[in-house]
């Protein structure tokens, strides 16, 4: 999903994500949404801020304290946890972010020595969402 008040920047995204249509001047992929995949982003949407502190307080009163070596967000930030990740080799782990910093996948001759590091030596935490009622079973 893209939101932007930048009606050039949503142009592209809509030429992008349908091949490049309707004139091909940008490469493109199918990235057109489904309905079922709309619907259930819509329930999503609505119910994002109880998901967001059911992952948070799950992090802060379990994963924290076991995963010392995490991304630590800046003071007053608040992340949905998407992915929950550390700098430790995990066992069950559910992959990674990006396996590939985009500056590489894009061929860009750069030096990014930090994000290079950050790709080979992450991992992702498993934190699925659960109502509080199924927590423990």
């Amino acid at each position: 999903m893209l939101v932007s008040a930048n009606a050039d920047l949503l142009e592209s995204a809509r030429r992008f994500r349908d091949y490049g249509k309707p004139d091909y001047s940008t490469a493109g992929l199918n990235f057109r949404m489904t309905e079922f995949t709309a619907a259930l982003g819509i329930i999503a949407v609505e119910r994002m801020d109880e998901i967001a502190a059911w992952k948070n307080d799950v992090a802060r009163s379990v994963l924290d304290a076991s995963h010392p070596a995490r991304i630590a967000l800046p003071k007053g930030m608040t992340s949905g946890l998407y992915k929950y990740i550390v700098f430790d080799k995990i066992e069950l782990s559910t992959g990674r972010v990006y396996s590939e910093p985009c500056h590489r996948i894009m061929r860009h001759s750069v030096s990014l020595p930090n994000t290079d590091w950050v790709a080979e030596n992450h991992w992702c935490v498993p934190l699925y969402y659960r109502p509080h009622s199924e927590v423990g079973s």
